[in-house]
């Protein structure tokens, strides 16, 4: 299909918003168009059948979505397949952002280096998964990424780390050079340095399986809570604290998921600080 006919059978939506609550009728499909991903999802009696395409290479600066109209839309290859056989289904069906299933392991494009005794914040952003969700299961039947990240070790070393997901992204330090997108979330990263000493880093592990997820309508964004990091001495690591609120400057906002892995868990932002 050529593109002038595909945007023929498409509908623009200008919202950042392309989950909630969908209703389908028995043997009804609906297509939509994430960035490069395709997604279609239909409702048969007793099943729920997934179909997605997504290329090889997606760009992080991806940020249109749209309703795909026409029911005889053809994806191309490869097409991947899951089926979800219920009782009986029913016409209710969510579908929801979440936040990475790894930690997100971000590079700015230029160091960023604190002095000593000042403070700031750093807005940076991490891809979304999309989850599918029906009344009567408590864990969603896919979740899957949006954006395909590629993978990242971080550690000290080989042996003492984890594996992440690694996305390119440029963390400002003014919210409104950093664009909306529907396909990723803002999370807030507060600096205290209160060494005596400037601090400069070149990489962050963001805990992002361990924040909460929440959307904000008068900044047309999705948010996570907001991460403190206090550094008062070279010979320690770190003070990492996750806040259970987002910024002013993200205004009211609606809860939209939990965390996936909450309570306390230990984790490491920062691999070298110097």
């Amino acid at each position: 299909m050529a593109s002038s006919d595909f945007e023929h059978h498409q509908a623009e939506h200008p919202s950042l918003k392309w989950w909630g609550e969908q209703k389908f009728e028995l043997n009804q499909a609906k297509t939509w168009q994430f960035g490069s991903l395709l997604f279609r999802l239909a409702r048969s009696i007793n099943e729920w059948r997934l179909e997605y395409h997504r290329p090889q290479y997606q760009k992080d600066s991806e940020r249109q979505w749209n309703i795909i109209r026409d029911p005889e839309f053809a994806f191309p290859h490869p097409i991947k397949i899951e089926r979800y056989m219920f009782r009986q289904t029913h016409e209710i069906f969510h579908l929801m952002p979440r936040l990475a299933d790894r930690s997100v392991v971000i590079k700015p494009v230029d160091p960023i280096y604190i002095p000593a005794g000042q403070r700031g914040t750093l807005y940076i952003s991490t891809p979304l998964w999309i989850a599918g969700f029906v009344e009567s299961q408590r864990e969603p039947l896919f979740d899957l990424p949006m954006m395909q990240p590629k993978d990242t070790w971080f550690g000290p070393d080989r042996r003492t780390g984890e594996v992440c997901y690694a996305t390119s992204v440029d963390g400002r330090t003014e919210l409104n050079l950093l664009k909306p997108s529907p396909f990723r979330a803002v999370t807030p990263i507060e600096f205290h340095n209160t060494s005596g000493q400037q601090l400069r880093f070149d990489r962050m592990n963001i805990p992002v399986s361990a924040l909460p997820l929440f959307y904000s309508e008068s900044t047309n964004r999705l948010w996570t809570s907001q991460i403190k990091v206090i550094h008062e001495d070279l010979t320690r690591p770190p003070r990492i604290k996750i806040e259970n609120r987002t910024p002013p400057l993200a205004g009211e906002v609606t809860y939209v998921h939990a965390p996936r892995s909450p309570g306390g868990a230990l984790f490491n932002m920062f691999d070298s600080f110097f």
